[in-house]
């Protein structure tokens, strides 16, 4: 009873896992998975974190300041740290002392040039950069494992068309062997069509190799924790035959809301905020400075060891201060002068950096553009050739049944049907692989 009752609860914990392992993957599953577990992504989080508490610091800048302040002193010798008075030498009292005292201390910021508020400002600007950059790095990913993805889908299709051509040799094999046994066709031919096997047998193995890397590559791309059994699925069909506007069209569309431009942008507005922050060091600024605080002198060689716990010691002790204070800048060795002209060059680089992401946005659209209309030429021409191709095996094959051809003839017949056959599974994935990366752009 027990071994049934372990068997049974094995088999039912192995139950999700063979599950994960027989469930083929899609495009969109990856690219989250990819979303959710890439490293650089998580690194861009953290960033846009750290900004988060960058601007919450800023904006907590106009709140007071509150510290406690506690402060033991022993004074040996002629000077007496409670009065700040020399003894005079002719003395023979001695005046050393230990002095306590306890302050709390509170500052605030009145004015300083507006410089919380243009920290607050470019602070601001960082973030919705950082926002932006997180955006961009996933679009990126996305690109990537689609790429990664097809490759995968590329590579399984060529394992199949190399498998079907072995069936094609090994059929052709037994036709020679048939028709040599009957002594209508030379030993040599059936020599070919095995040496033919032999090769195509060759490619297959290459071609599952391909394959099993491919979907390694895709998988380690993916981070998972395990590789083993990883596969992939077919592409739907309305992926397949969804349209894109002209390049010039989605570049006018996209380029205000695009992730690098949202960043670029939002850089250059924080810089301007920090052309003013340095500005404001040329302006005066006012604290507000408050403080209570109480001490204790006890004498080590006099009689002046009060009662503590005596109140009136502590209220005549007590010190109360409530002041404005004002820093007035006159010279500091032009240093204030050149961090606002570095801050002022910062966003000239800024804008050139806007103008390049621009430049850079119009070339990827038109050249993922253009790369998909090629493809899909290249693809309509492949599909054609397969065609006809096929048709010239047929008509091939009915020469040879009636000894009018020979076996190399049939052979190369059916080498050109696997080549364009080869040439149409890569069109159809290099036309798929672009038209996905152009949809990234326009998504």
């Amino acid at each position: 009873m027990n071994y049934r009752y372990h068997l049974f609860l094995t088999v039912l914990l192995s139950l999700p896992l063979c599950l994960f392992a027989q469930r083929k993957w899609t495009l969109d599953e990856c690219v989250q998975y990819a979303v959710e577990n890439n490293i650089n992504i998580q690194q861009r989080e953290i960033d846009l974190k750290i900004q988060e508490i960058r601007l919450n610091t800023s904006k907590n800048a106009w709140l007071p300041d509150l510290g406690l302040l506690l402060a033991e002193q022993v004074s040996f010798g002629n000077y007496n740290l409670s009065t700040g008075v020399v003894k005079d030498q002719t003395e023979d009292e001695s005046s050393d002392l230990s002095y306590t005292t306890g302050r709390i201390t509170m500052t605030m910021p009145i004015y300083g040039g507006r410089r919380i508020r243009n920290t607050v400002e470019a602070e601001t600007f960082s973030l919705n950069a950082a926002t932006a950059n997180l955006e961009k790095a996933r679009k990126d990913i996305g690109i990537q494992i689609a790429s990664y993805y097809l490759q995968c889908l590329y590579s399984k299709s060529m394992e199949d068309v190399a498998r079907s051509q072995v069936e094609v040799s090994r059929k052709l094999v037994e036709r020679a062997t048939i028709l040599v046994n009957d002594g209508k066709r030379p030993l040599s031919e059936k020599a070919e069509a095995e040496a033919q096997l032999s090769n195509d047998e060759y490619l297959l193995a290459d071609a599952e190799g391909q394959s099993v890397l491919s979907c390694l590559s895709l998988s380690q791309l993916l981070n998972l924790p395990s590789v083993e059994n990883f596969d992939v699925a077919e592409l739907d069909s309305a992926f397949e035959s969804e349209e894109f506007p002209h390049p010039d069209m989605m570049y006018d569309e996209v380029v205000e809301t695009f992730p690098s431009i949202v960043a670029a942008r939002s850089l250059i507005e924080s810089g301007k905020a920090r052309v003013k922050i340095a500005k404001s060091a040329f302006y005066p600024t006012v604290e507000l400075v408050t403080y209570i605080g109480a001490f204790y002198v006890k004498m080590f060689n006099r009689e002046f060891n009060p009662d503590l716990s005596n109140f009136n010691f502590f209220r005549n002790s007590m010190n109360e201060v409530v002041g404005l204070h004002m820093s007035v800048p006159i010279f500091n060795r032009f240093a204030t002068r050149n961090n606002v002209n570095m801050a002022k060059l910062g966003v000239q680089n800024m804008q050139l950096s806007l103008d390049d992401a621009r430049l850079t946005l119009r070339k990827e659209i038109q050249t993922a553009y253009y790369n998909a209309v090629v493809a899909k030429g290249k693809l309509d021409a492949a599909l054609k050739s397969v065609q006809s191709s096929a048709i010239s095996v047929g008509f091939e094959e009915e020469r040879y049944d009636a000894g009018r051809s020979n076996i190399f003839d049939l052979q190369m017949a059916q080498q050109k049907h696997l080549q364009a056959q080869q040439n149409a599974v890569q069109t159809k994935y290099e036309y798929l692989i672009r038209k996905r990366i152009l949809q990234f752009y326009y998504d």
